[in-house]
C-alpha cells in the first residue's frame, strides 16, 4: 500500500502537498519504533531516520561517498527508494556524499534551499535534481512534515526564502529540523552559529528536547549557553571526524559537561543509533 508525506505550514495548518510513494524495504519494519542513525562518516553530517511507518529520510550525505556503505547496512539491498532528503546546506561536508545517493536511489522528495552559489559541486548537485524530476520543498520556518504515525519533523529554519538568493556562507542558513515522535523530540541543526541560534530562541518556538545534534560539528562558534538552557537536552549528538579544526573543541564540550548533558560522537563511539517508542529512548554505539 503506497505511503503518505503531507506537508503542513504550521501557522494555517492547512495540508500543502500530499506525496505518495511506495517502498518495500525489510529493514523498516512497521514495529511502532522510530530509529534514528548518526553515521560515521568522517568529519561530516548524515542522519538516517526509519519512521514507525516504514518512511526513510536521509538528512545530509557526508563528505565523501562513504553514505553508500552506511545506508546499505540499515537497507535492504533490493531497497532503492528513499522518501525524502534534506540538504541542510551545501557545503562539501554535508552534500557530497547525497550525489551518489540521487545517483543510486529513487528519491521522492527534496528539501533544500536553491540558492545560487558558485560551487562545481553544489551546481552538480543542481543539475542532478533537476534531471531526476524529483519533487522540491523549499525550507520555511514553520512548515511541518507529517511523516506519518504520530512522527513529525518541522522546520525552524531558515526563516525565510532563500531561493534564488545569492551566497557563499551557508551554516547560519542550514535547514534546522525538530523531529518529534509521541513524547520524545530531537532537534537537527545542521551548521548554524550563535546567530542563527539567537534567531531561534527569539522565534518563540517551543525548542526544549531529548537530544540534541551538535551544530557545526563541535565548533566554537555555536552551541551558545542560552541555546542549551532552552534546550535542554539529556542527550547531546556530536558528528565528528578526524579533522584539522579542533572539532569538537574542549570549550564546547566543558559546556556540556556543565549542563550535565552526556554526549556521544562519531570519531570516538562510531555510528550512533537511538531508537524510540515514543515514550523512551535508548541510545546504540556501534
Amino acid at each position: 500500500m503506497p505511503k503518505q508525506l503531507k506537508l503542513i505550514h504550521i501557522v494555517i495548518l492547512l495540508c500543502l502537498s500530499v506525496f505518495a510513494f511506495s517502498t518495500y524495504s525489510i529493514a523498516s519494519q512497521k514495529d511502532g519504533l522510530l530509529k534514528i542513525h548518526f553515521f560515521n562518516v568522517g568529519q561530516g553530517d548524515a542522519i538516517f531516520i526509519e519512521t514507525p511507518n516504514g518512511n526513510q529520510v536521509l538528512i545530509d550525505g557526508g563528505p565523501d561517498n562513504k553514505i553508500i556503505q552506511e545506508l546499505a547496512k540499515v537497507m535492504s539491498f533490493y531497497d532503492k527508494n528513499i522518501d525524502l532528503i534534506v540538504m541542510t546546506h551545501s557545503d562539501a561536508d554535508h552534500l557530497t556524499g547525497l550525489l551518489e545517493v540521487l545517483n543510486r536511489y529513487d528519491v521522492e522528495n527534496l528539501i533544500y534551499s536553491d540558492i545560487v552559489r558558485d560551487s562545481s559541486l553544489y551546481n552538480s548537485w543542481k543539475k542532478i535534481v533537476h534531471e531526476e524530476m524529483t519533487n522540491v520543498i523549499d525550507p520555511v520556518a514553520g512548515k511541518i512534515i507529517d511523516l506519518g504515525n504520530d512522527a513529525t519533523l518541522t522546520i525552524l529554519n531558515p526563516s525565510e526564502s532563500l531561493s534564488g538568493k545569492i551566497m557563499e556562507k551557508t551554516n547560519n542558513e542550514s535547514v534546522v529540523l525538530k523531529l518529534k515522535y509521541g513524547e520524545n523530540e530531537v532537534l537537527l541543526t545542521g551548521d548554524i552559529e550563535a546567530k542563527s541560534e539567537r534567531q531561534i530562541l527569539l522565534s518563540g518556538n517551543d525548542i526544549k528536547v531529548d537530544i540534541l545534534k551538535i551544530a557545526h560539528h563541535g565548533s566554537k562558534t555555536s552551541t551558545i549557553e542560552e541555546f542549551l538552557f532552552e534546550t535542554s537536552p539529556e542527550v547531546a549528538i556530536i558528528q565528528v571526524g578526524k579533522n584539522r579544526y579542533g572539532h569538537p573543541t574542549q570549550e564546547i564540550l566543558t559546556r556540556l559537561e556543565n549542563f550535565g548533558i552526556k554526549y556521544y560522537r562519531n570519531d570516538l563511539d562510531g555510528t550512533i543509533k537511538i531508537v524510540s517508542d515514543g515514550e523512551n529512548y535508548k541510545i546504540i554505539k556501534n
